[in-house]
Formats: C-alpha cells, sequence, structure tokens
C-alpha cells in the first residue's frame, strides 16, 4: 500500500531563507532548472495545521518539488503558529505577510519571475493564502492594514482551505466538523462577537472583493473542511463579480490535493497553472 503524504520523506529545499529575525520566520526556496536569462514563475505555499505549532511545512515539500519540476520556482512559508511565542493574532498574519513580500528581497539573488506570483494554501493555510490576497483591504485601523503590498499576485488557490473564518465556524455545528470553530476562535483569540475587530481585518470574507481569480479545489471525502464552504464562498463572491473557480474532486481526502501521488494532483496541477498563466 502506497504511504499518504504525511508519511513519505519530503525533498529537501534547494534553498532555506529567512525573512525576518525570529526563528519561525523563514522559507524553503525550490528552484528550477532554467536556462541563462530566464525567470521562473512564483508559487506562494502556506502549510496548514489549524494554525497550530504541532504543524510545520515539511509535508509541503513534496507540492513544491513537483512544481519545480514544472519549471516553477516555490516559495514555501514558514510561520508562528497558536502554541508558539507570537503566534495567532496578529503574529501569524504578520509573518505570511512579511515572507510573502521578500520574494522581491529573493528576486535580487534569484531567478524569480515577480509579474508571474500565484499563492496556494492548505487547510488553514488556504485561509492565509486568501487573506494576502485581501489584505490591500483590511481597515486602516488594524494592525495588519496595508493598501499597497510589495507584490501583485496573478491568482490565489485553496486546497481544501478554511477560506472564510465565519464560515468555518457556522459550518462546524455537526459532528465531523466540531473542532473547526474552536481552532478558529482559539486562533483568533476570540469569537467573532467578542473580538469583532479582528476578524473584520483577518477573515477574507470581510475583505472582498477580492480582484484576483480564485480557485477552490476540495475532495468529497475531506473529513477537516466543511463540504458547503468552497460553493458559499463562490455564491456570495460571484454575486460581488468575483471570478471564482470550485472543483470538487471525486474521491479525494483532506491531504489528497497537496500530494503529487494522488489521482487529485492533475486538478491541483491545472488550478496552479491556470492562477500563474
Amino acid at each position: 500500500m502506497a504511504q499518504d503524504v504525511l508519511s513519505r520523506t519530503p525533498p529537501t529545499a534547494d534553498h532555506r531563507v529567512h525573512y525576518g529575525s525570529l526563528p519561525l520566520q523563514f522559507g524553503d526556496l525550490f528552484l528550477p532548472q532554467l536556462t541563462p536569462g530566464k525567470l521562473a514563475p512564483v508559487l506562494v505555499f502556506i502549510h496548514g495545521g489549524w494554525w497550530k505549532n504541532a504543524y510545520d511545512l515539511a509535508y509541503g515539500g513534496h507540492l513544491a518539488a513537483a512544481f519545480k519540476r514544472d519549471g516553477i520556482a516555490v516559495w514555501s512559508l514558514e510561520y508562528r503558529r497558536v502554541g508558539d511565542d507570537g503566534g495567532g493574532w496578529p503574529g501569524t498574519f504578520e509573518d505570511v505577510a512579511a515572507g510573502f513580500d521578500y520574494l522581491k528581497t529573493l528576486a535580487k539573488s534569484y531567478p524569480l519571475d515577480l509579474t508571474h506570483v500565484a499563492v496556494a494554501g492548505h487547510s488553514a493555510g488556504g485561509h492565509l493564502a486568501f487573506w494576502l490576497a485581501g489584505r490591500p483591504n483590511t481597515p486602516e485601523a488594524s494592525p495588519l492594514h496595508q493598501p499597497q503590498p510589495a507584490l501583485a499576485m496573478h491568482g490565489v488557490v485553496a486546497l481544501a482551505g478554511a477560506v472564510d473564518l465565519r464560515m468555518t465556524i457556522d459550518l462546524s455545528g455537526f459532528f465531523t466538523f466540531a473542532h473547526d470553530k474552536q481552532n478558529v476562535i482559539s486562533f483568533m483569540g476570540g469569537s467573532p462577537d467578542q473580538v469583532p475587530e479582528r476578524y473584520r481585518a483577518g477573515n477574507p470574507g470581510e475583505l472582498l472583493p477580492i480582484t484576483q481569480p480564485q480557485w477552490l479545489l476540495q475532495g468529497t471525502e475531506d473529513d477537516q473542511i466543511p463540504p458547503k464552504l468552497p460553493e458559499q464562498w463562490a455564491q456570495r463572491g460571484r454575486r460581488m463579480g468575483e471570478r471564482v473557480t470550485v472543483d470538487i474532486i471525486p474521491g479525494a481526502d483532506h491531504f489528497d490535493v497537496v500530494d503529487p501521488q494522488s489521482k487529485a494532483w492533475p486538478h491541483v496541477r491545472a488550478a496552479v497553472h491556470a492562477a500563474l498563466a
């Protein structure tokens, strides 16, 4: 029987680079082989794990290596999580923003095409990816406010992503997803009623419209993210004129969407290539 993506030893990155001074402010950079003078499009990848420090970026190495073979550079971000000093609100957001913006510095040393950048996130990383896309719309009073990020992105991809915190809470009312609500509340330091200003700045659903094209991929056998979430997100976004593609993959589970050996991979590959086009 084949090992799942969490059991297989992940490929090693070409470079590990710190984007900040703290121990967890680093990323793994995977670089394709290029002909002289050519630049690689860039996928920024944000791992999941319900924003907890029990999980790290290692498993994303399989995805990163697969896109490297496609000629795409991958910048896989680590960041402070719940359980780390400074993790959760607002440190986690500050880290992924700094890591994304650090691409401008990386491009001074590595052949990166900053005119073709996309962001993908898995599970809780899907929330952070969509938050990056909506970051210009954070309220001015928020510590996360940055109306003009250092870089633009072509598109954003959620791989079994918890893209909307309020939806994740509201749809977690039945047994399978009962833990989702508490994970969100722990990450944000309170419920939407308790800390509404945090959700206004940190929940992608409250930062619409997101102008970038969006892809939401999820398997029918996912036991982590409520199955109604991608469609509810898409329905709301399309009413606002958003360009949203939802791909519900038959038989795929929560981790198949980050496994290059799974049947879900052609769907993931197509979405990322489209986001970078």
